[in-house]
C-alpha cells in the first residue's frame, strides 16, 4: 500500500504559482479592452447628467418667468434693459441680491465648457428678444424693455430661454458689471445655430458663424424652456425662427 502526502516532500520542487510575463501582459490587455468598452459609456451617463440639471435649471427659470408675469401685470423681460437674470432673482431658491448673481447656479448649465479659471461663464442662457409685425413677417427686430406674455400667439411653442454658445465671439458675463447688454438676446436668423435654407432644400442649411444659441451643447442640440413653463431638449437643427415667434399665422410652420 502507497502512502500519498499532501504536501511536497523534503527536496521536491514546489509549483510556481506566480503569473508569468506573458499572462500578465494578457491581463492587463483585457483590462485595456473593458476599459475602453466602458468609458464612452461613462461619458455618455455624464452628458447625460449635465443634460438632465440644465433642464431643471431651465425649469425652474420658467417658473420664475410665470412668477415674475404674474407680479408685474402679465409681463416679462425680454431684449436690452433690465436682464432677464436680474429680473428673475427674486425668485431664484439660492443666493444672490438685487446686483450680485454670481452664485446662483441655476444660471449655469453644467455642460457649459468653462475653460478659463478666470474668466468664467455664470449666464450660460440667452433669451428671445424677437419681435415680429406680422405673420408675414420673416425677418423681425429686436425687442428692447419687457413685452406681455398675452401676446404670444402659441407660448406653448415658443422659447423663452435657451443655451448659450460658448464660441471666442461671444461675451463672457462674470457679474454686474458685464450685464447689461444685448448680445446675450436672440433676434436673428444668425443667431439661431443654423442658417434657415430654403424651402425646397432645408438640408442647405449651413452652421451659422455668429450664432448664439448653442449648436451642440447637448449632444446635437439644446435644452430649451417656453413660455408656457415647461422645458425640454431640442435638436439644433429644429431651433428655427418659427419657434421664436410673438404673432404667427393660424397654421404655423412645421419645424424641420
Amino acid at each position: 500500500m502507497s502512502l500519498r502526502f499532501p504536501f511536497p516532500c523534503h527536496g521536491q520542487s514546489r509549483t510556481n504559482s506566480a503569473f508569468t510575463l506573458i499572462e500578465l501582459l494578457v491581463v492587463i490587455a483585457i483590462i485595456a479592452i473593458l476599459a475602453s468598452m466602458l468609458l464612452p459609456a461613462l461619458a455618455a451617463a455624464k452628458a447625460r447628467g449635465k443634460a438632465i440639471h440644465c433642464l431643471s435649471n431651465l425649469k425652474q427659470a420658467g417658473l420664475a418667468m410665470i412668477l415674475y408675469s404674474d407680479e408685474h401685470d402679465g409681463f416679462i423681460p425680454r431684449g436690452n434693459g433690465h436682464p432677464w437674470f436680474l429680473a428673475y432673482m427674486p425668485y431664484m431658491p439660492e443666493g444672490g441680491t438685487a446686483k450680485d448673481f454670481r452664485n446662483v447656479k441655476i444660471y449655469r448649465c453644467a455642460g457649459y465648457p468653462n475653460t478659463d479659471s478666470k474668466r468664467r461663464q455664470i449666464i450660460t442662457y440667452v433669451i428671445n428678444a424677437w419681435k415680429f409685425s406680422s405673420p408675414k413677417d420673416r425677418t423681425g427686430t429686436e425687442q428692447v424693455g419687457p413685452s406681455r406674455l398675452g401676446g404670444f400667439q402659441l407660448p406653448a411653442e415658443t422659447i423663452h430661454l435657451t443655451d448659450n454658445e460658448n464660441g471666442p465671439w461671444r461675451p463672457i458675463v462674470t457679474g454686474f458689471q458685464d450685464a447689461i447688454t444685448d448680445l446675450n438676446d436672440v433676434w436673428s436668423v444668425s443667431h439661431l445655430p443654423y442658417s434657415e435654407g430654403t424651402a425646397n432644400n432645408p438640408a442647405s442649411r449651413r452652421l451659422n458663424t455668429e450664432r448664439r444659441v448653442a449648436a451642440k451643447r447637448h449632444q446635437d442640440g439644446v435644452n430649451a424652456v417656453f413660455l408656457d413653463g415647461h422645458a425640454s431638449y431640442l435638436k439644433s437643427r429644429r431651433v428655427v425662427t418659427e419657434l421664436w415667434r410673438d404673432i404667427r399665422s393660424d397654421t404655423p410652420a412645421t419645424s424641420p
